[in-house]
């Protein structure tokens, strides 16, 4: 945590106006509003289209801002942080989406008024970037079941999203229950064969209702490799019940790993911070620069 913090003087809002089932339109210039009560200059900025904010925050790069705040889900976070050309340049959230995992990672505000005390503090906690092929990501890259998921529920989505919009891609996965065979390289070269799928998390809370094994730290620095051998349906509920009641650890059939970089081979879909990525073989690796990011001062 950065023990001096650098008051921002302006901050731009890329807000998703229908993250929150709409609540973004109106979260936006309240934030802006309260911001501005504390002496900062808040410009809100509203997203149309997917690939809006990460466009807008790659323009502001070349603007003087003292940092960027993403009002959204974490999708709307990832596009920013994809977006950023200097990731030295503070970043805040504001959670509205539907998972929301970076801010229960972080204890980030969801009202307005905590929210903007803490990004006017300009207090920072630095958090290392993950990168898959050519994208940035904060939370996962999951390849195998995680992305089938994905991939089912951009083939289904309409409008905003919810919880209860996840159950049709899980069903439909439960159903169909993919099978696939992948392989995980390590940085230091350790081999890890016939998986079924692969998590690589930079947070311990997964989806805000599973907790993964106590060792994953968003603090670690390090890629977090969870490498799964359970094939049977029975055996993936399983790792769900425990992941709810945070009792799942590794061993057996769920290896976990920490490394700086991970190969993973075989043919399956990936997700990225809850959005497809593409396919397998993908090379994941930490990014050489943290990004300082937005958040409650530490407690003495």
């Amino acid at each position: 945590m950065n023990e001096s913090p650098t008051v921002p003087k302006r901050l731009l809002l890329v807000c998703n106006p229908i993250a929150g089932g709409g609540k973004g339109r109106v979260r936006g210039p309240e934030l802006a509003a309260a911001l501005r009560a504390r002496g900062v200059h808040a410009e809100c900025w509203f997203t149309g289209a997917r690939g809006d904010a990460e466009a807008r925050a790659r323009q502001a790069g070349g603007e003087p801002w003292d940092g960027l705040v993403a009002l959204g889900g974490d999708g709307t976070v990832n596009e920013v942080l994809n977006g950023m050309p200097d990731l030295r340049r503070p970043l805040g959230f504001f959670p509205l989406g539907t998972a929301n995992v970076l801010a229960c990672e972080l204890g980030l505000p969801g009202r307005v008024e905590p929210a903007a005390d803490v990004l006017a503090a300009g207090h920072t906690r630095p958090l290392a970037v993950g990168r898959a092929a050519d994208r940035r990501f904060l939370l996962f890259c999951g390849v195998g079941v995680d992305g089938a998921v994905v991939r089912r529920l951009g083939e289904v989505r309409n409008g905003t999203l919810g919880k209860r919009k996840w159950a049709d891609p899980i069903l439909h996965t439960l159903w169909r229950w993919p099978q696939f065979t992948l392989r995980a390289t390590l940085a230091d070269g350790e081999v890890l064969d016939g998986l079924s799928s692969v998590l690589v998390t930079r947070v311990r809370d997964y989806g805000g209702v599973l907790k993964l094994p106590p060792e994953v730290s968003p603090d670690s620095g390090r890629l977090h490799v969870l490498a799964f051998r359970q094939r049977r349906r029975l055996a993936w509920l399983w790792l769900g019940l425990r992941g709810i009641t945070r009792t799942l650890r590794g061993g057996g059939d769920l290896q976990v790993r920490a490394t700086t970089a991970v190969r993973i081979d075989g043919d399956a879909p990936y997700q990225l911070d809850g959005d497809l990525g593409g396919a397998a073989p993908v090379d994941v690796a930490l990014e050489p620069q943290p990004v300082l990011i937005l958040a409650p001062a530490p407690r003495r």
